[in-house]
């Protein structure tokens, strides 16, 4: 045993400090022995050297797309107003209010349903015919509208070096007559995005111009709960002629929404997807615009990332539902929960109306508004669903909620 450990240390210090035996101390390799650099060359490669077979080749998210024609991504949250889909007798519907010169319309729609890109879409169909101002955030005050008026009809750089005196806007009450003289024959639409954050004064100042300037056409967009504002402005409820709503598109129009922005970057349809994706796309984003294009983003970046070269269904996420509580039903508002209790068989908004107290509603129109936004509220939180009859559509609680209801 001490013989071994001997011949060990003398083996340790004949090494160099390199790990190779010093040439002076090497001792004759046999003819038929391998030699030390034969046994190199039969060594594994480092094993951070081999490749795996199964593995796919990285795609970049520029080879992605060129691989379907696409020049960019299709998908982005940019308002693409000549290929606005869906919503047709929506847009015949507004078109024709203003063709027949109602002065004030109404967009009423939920979040991420498509107010703004219909009204983008409003000013590019309607650009030839009409003067058309698109203001995204309501002014804070009326005075704002005497820069936004003076900013549109500003002249060109010619002629503002031409002339000392150019005709202009100088305060709110010249706004009428500057309107009428600058307008002649022509006519101007304002549209007003995002009008449920308007002040009252202005909403009411905007009344009083639609009826001082003849040629003047106003369209408002907004949230459901702009209806209990107007509650408050009945004089210029009243003078909207035209009420439009916009809720969701049908699987076919969200089918083509997809077509128009794939075919919009050069890309071939159905380029990534097939008819089970955009099926399951449709049913998971319940045909919003805004979710649809947001969740084919996310399809499309899964598979740059795990180098797919198309969409499947194995790319979605699994829906998980929670499991509801009685503290759902809790936190819900009075008339919520008086719904959800009537919706344990389906009913119309109409109907539903007729079954709550409208003692405390102006009328019975009031209350169906109320219930409708009510029934939009739970539509988004997943506690009712919706099916189109021959005339009207039917609510009724989701497979979740109903049986928690039932329980309570």
């Amino acid at each position: 045993m001490e013989e071994n450990d001997q011949k060990t240390q003398n083996s340790a210090d004949d090494e160099t400090p390199t790990g190779k035996t010093h040439p002076s101390k090497m001792t004759p390799q046999p003819a038929d022995s391998p030699s030390e650099p034969d046994k190199q060359i039969r060594q594994e490669p480092p094993s951070e050297a081999r490749v795996k077979p199964t593995e796919k080749p990285e795609k970049t998210t520029k080879e992605f797309f060129q691989a379907f024609g696409c020049s960019e991504n299709p998908f982005t949250l940019s308002i693409e107003p000549s290929i606005f889909v869906g919503y047709e007798e929506e847009k015949t519907g507004i078109i024709r209010a203003i063709e027949e010169r109602h002065k004030l319309s109404l967009v009423l729609g939920p979040t991420g349903s498509g107010k703004t890109s219909l009204l983008r879409w409003l000013a590019f169909k309607l650009q030839d015919s009409y003067d058309i101002i698109y203001i995204g955030k309501p002014p804070a005050n009326s005075a704002e509208f005497i820069d936004i008026f003076n900013e549109h009809f500003k002249p060109n750089f010619l002629m503002r070096i031409l002339r000392l005196f150019i005709p202009h806007i100088r305060n709110l009450n010249s706004i009428p007559g500057f309107l009428n003289k600058k307008l002649s024959q022509k006519r101007l639409i304002i549209l007003l995005d995002e009008a449920h954050e308007s002040e009252k004064s202005v909403l009411e100042w905007l009344r009083v111009l639609s009826d001082q300037v003849d040629n003047l056409f106003i369209v408002l967009s907004a949230l459901p709960i702009f209806e209990e504002n107007l509650s408050e402005l009945e004089t210029l409820r009243k003078r909207i002629m035209a009420r439009i709503e916009l809720l969701s598109l049908t699987k076919e129009e969200t089918g083509e929404m997809i077509k128009k922005r794939i075919e919009k970057v050069g890309g071939s349809f159905p380029g990534p997807f097939d008819e089970a994706t955009i099926n399951l796309i449709y049913e998971r984003t319940g045909g919003f615009p805004r979710e649809v294009i947001r969740l084919c983003n996310e399809l499309m970046n899964k598979a740059i990332a795990e180098g797919a070269d198309k969409i499947s269904t194995e790319l979605f996420d699994e829906k998980k539902e929670k499991a509801p509580s009685l503290r759902l039903l809790e936190k819900m508002t009075p008339l919520k929960r008086k719904i959800s209790e009537l919706l344990i068989k389906p009913m119309t908004p109409g109907q539903l109306a007729d079954s709550l107290n409208l003692e405390k509603y102006k009328t019975r129109q009031h209350a169906v508004r109320s219930v409708n936004n009510v029934l939009k509220e739970m539509m988004n939180e997943e506690l009712v669903e919706r099916r189109k009859t021959e005339k009207t559509f039917v609510y009724q609680l989701s497979p979740r909620i109903r049986t928690l209801v039932v329980k309570a």
